[in-house]
C-alpha cells in the first residue's frame, strides 16, 4: 500500500498548501524566464521545501509549462517523476555531505544539460549538514557559476551556513503551516481514502505535527493502518503512543500544587504506553510554554498554533499559576531534557526533577526560591505600611488603650508617641509611596521575597532609619543566602536615587518584634495600617 504521504505529495505548485506567496513568486520567475542563479528554501520539518524544490525543477526545464506549472506529462516531467532526468540531481547533506560529493558537482556542472533542456539543477537537502570544508569547496562553484545551473539549498537551519553562501542566494522562509490549513487538507484525504474520522482527531493530529504537512499526513496514514473503526481523538492519543494537553494540563497542576504522588501517576501512564522519555519532557516543555505565551496574550497568535478553543483552555490554565514559575519550570526542565541525552536512567531524571519542583524547598537555587514564593502569590497581602493623615486629631484617643508594658496607656502618652514620630511617618510615608520602584533596584529573587514585606519606622521613631519586616521563614531564606547586609545597602542606594534622602534600613525577623500582633484600624476609611497604636477618629460635635 503505497502511503499517504507520498500518494499527495503536491505534483505542481498549485497543489501547494500553505506558502502561497513563495509559489507565486516563483511561478512569476518560470514565466518570465528571470530564475535566480541561487535558492535558499528554509523551514521547519515538513513545510514543503523540498517538494517545492522538486517542481521548481521541473518546471524549468519543461517544455509545455503551464502558468508557471510544469505539465508532468511531457518526458522531460515524466523522467523528473521517475527520479531518471540527469539533469536534476538530489544530495542529502546529511548523508552526503562531504568535500568529494561537493567535487562531483563542480566537476558535472561543467558540462551543459542533456536532452535539449535548459537548465541543470542541483537540490541540496540539509544544506546546513554540509562540513567545513564542503562549504568552502561549493562557495567557489557558487560564486560564479554557469547560466545553465542552478541551486536550490533545502535547510531547517540556515543559521549554519556561512554568509557568503546565504549572500549568494534568493532567500524563501517556508512558514509553518495553519492548523486549520492543515485540517483541511487531511479531511480532502480522508474522503478520498474513505477514512472515518472526527475533527476532534483531525485537529488533534493537526496540533501535535507543529505545522508540518508531512508529519501531520504521516500520523493519519498510522491511525488508518492500525484500525477501520472510526478514529477518534482518544484513539490518536493510543496509537501514536502520545500524551494528550489535558493530561500535559492534570501534570502541570499537579507539580504546581506539590502532588508528586498524581505527577507520577501521569507520567507512568504515559511510559507504559510506550511514550518516549526524552520526547514527552520535550512535549511538556511545549506545553508550558503555550500556557505561558497565552498568560502573556489575549488571543491567539500564529506562533501558538493552537486552536480558539484550546487557546481558551490553556488561558484558563494559566491563571492559577505564575509567570515567573513557568519561566522556572521550563528551565528546569530543559536542563533535565538536555542532559537525558548523554543518560540512560532517564525516567529517573525526569522522576526527580518532578519532585524537585513540585517541593522547591528541598532545592536553594535562586530560581527555586522565587517558585517557592510565587506558589503563595494567591494568599498575598498588598504590602503594609504606616502613614499619618493630616486629618488625625489626638484628641481622639481613648485613655483604655494599651501601652506597650500592658498597663493603661494615657492619652498624654499617646500624643506624645504621635508627635516625637512625625517627621519619621512622614518620611516612611515618602517610602512608601515610592516601594515598589525602591525595591526594583533588587534582584528578581531578593524582589521576590520582599514581596510581603512590610516597612515601618525604626523602634525609636527617628527618621532616617527604617525596618523592613518579614517572616520568620523569608528572614531565614534570605538569611541562609547571606544576602541580608547586601540587600539593605541596596535599598538605601536605591532610596537615596529615587526620593533623596539618606534612609538606613534594617532587615528584621517579623515574629521577633513588637510587631507580630500588631493591631489595624482604619483613619477615615482612607490610610492604611499603622503599627502599634490603636486609632479611633469620632465625628467632631461642632
Amino acid at each position: 500500500m503505497e502511503t499517504l504521504y507520498r500518494k499527495y505529495r503536491p505534483l505542481d505548485f498549485d497543489s501547494v498548501v500553505g506558502q502561497d506567496n513563495i509559489v507565486h513568486t516563483l511561478k512569476n520567475q518560470i514565466m518570465s524566464g528571470k530564475v535566480s542563479h541561487a535558492y535558499l528554501f528554509s523551514g521547519t520539518k515538513g513545510t514543503g521545501k523540498t517538494t517545492v524544490a522538486k517542481i521548481f525543477a521541473r518546471a524549468v526545464n519543461c517544455p509545455n509549462e503551464i502558468g508557471g506549472n510544469p505539465c508532468n506529462t511531457c518526458e522531460v516531467c515524466k523522467a523528473s517523476l521517475e527520479g531518471a532526468d540527469y539533469n536534476i540531481l538530489e544530495l542529502d547533506a546529511a548523508s552526503n555531505g562531504n568535500v568529494d560529493n561537493i567535487r562531483q558537482i563542480t566537476e558535472s556542472m561543467q558540462y551543459r544539460p542533456i536532452n535539449d533542456e535548459k537548465y541543470k539543477v542541483y537540490i541540496i537537502d540539509e544544506a546546513h549538514a554540509l562540513t567545513g570544508y564542503s562549504k568552502e569547496a561549493f562557495l567557489k562553484s557558487l560564486e560564479e557559476p554557469p547560466e545553465y545551473v542552478i541551486y536550490i539549498l533545502a535547510t531547517t537551519d540556515p543559521g549554519k551556513l556561512p554568509e557568503t553562501i546565504l549572500s549568494r542566494c534568493q532567500k524563501y522562509s517556508f512558514r509553518r503551516i495553519g492548523i486549520d490549513t492543515i485540517v483541511e487538507y487531511l479531511k480532502n484525504i480522508c474522503v478520498k481514502e474513505s477514512i472515518e474520522i472526527d475533527d476532534e482527531a483531525l485537529y488533534f493530529i493537526a496540533e501535535k505535527s507543529d505545522g508540518s504537512m508531512r508529519e501531520s499526513i504521516s500520523k493519519l496514514d498510522r491511525c488508518r493502518s492500525y484500525t477501520k473503526e472510526k478514529i477518534t481523538k482518544e484513539k490518536v492519543v493510543d496509537i501514536l503512543g502520545m500524551v494528550g494537553d489535558d493530561e500535559f494540563s492534570l501534570l502541570l497542576q499537579s507539580i504546581n500544587e506539590g502532588d508528586v504522588e498524581k505527577a507520577f501517576d501521569i507520567v507512568g501512564s504515559a511510559i507504559d504506553r510506550g511514550k518516549d522519555v526524552t520526547q514527552f519532557v520535550n512535549d511538556f516543555i511545549w506545553h508550558i510554554r503555550n500556557v505561558l505565551i497565552a498568560k502573556n496574550v489575549s488571543k491567539p497568535i500564529e506562533s501558538l498554533n493552537v486552536t480558539r478553543t484550546n487557546f481558551d483552555k490553556l488561558k484558563k490554565e494559566s491563571l492559577n499559576i505564575s509567570k515567573d514559575t513557568l519561566i522556572y519550570y521550563i528551565e528546569e526542565l530543559s536542563k533535565t531534557h538536555g542532559i537525558m541525552r548523554y543518560d540512560e536512567n532517564r525516567r529517573v531524571m525526569l522522576e526527580t526533577t518532578i519532585i524537585r519542583l513540585a517541593n522547591p524547598e528541598t532545592n536553594y537555587i535562586d530560581a527555586s526560591v522565587m517558585a517557592r514564593i510565587k506558589r503563595l502569590e494567591d494568599d498575598k497581602k498588598n504590602m503594609t505600611y504606616v502613614r499619618i493623615g493630616d486629618k488625625a486629631d489626638t484628641n481622639t484617643l481613648k485613655p483604655s488603650d494599651k501601652a506597650d508594658d500592658g498597663k493603661s496607656a494615657t492619652k498624654k502618652d499617646k500624643i506624645e508617641e504621635i508627635r516625637l514620630s512625625k517627621l519619621a511617618y512622614d518620611e516612611i510615608n515618602k517610602v512608601a509611596e515610592n516601594w515598589t520602584a525602591i525595591r526594583s533596584s533588587l534582584d528578581m529573587v531578593v524582589k521576590s521575597i520582599l514581596i510581603e514585606s512590610e516597612i515601618v519606622p525604626s523602634e525609636t521613631k527617628e527618621p532616617g532609619f527604617v525596618q523592613v519586616l518579614l517572616s520568620e521563614a523569608d528572614y531565614n531564606l534570605l538569611q541562609n543566602m547571606d544576602r541580608i547586609k547586601a540587600t539593605e545597602k541596596k535599598l538605601s542606594e536605591s532610596t537615596k536615587n529615587i526620593i533623596k534622602k539618606d534612609v538606613t534600613y534594617k532587615i528584621i525577623d517579623r515574629s521577633k518584634t513588637k510587631y507580630a500582633d500588631k493591631i489595624e484600624f482604619k483613619l477615615d476609611d482612607a490610610l492604611d495600617k499603622i503599627v502599634g497604636i490603636e486609632v479611633e477618629i469620632e465625628e467632631d460635635d461642632k
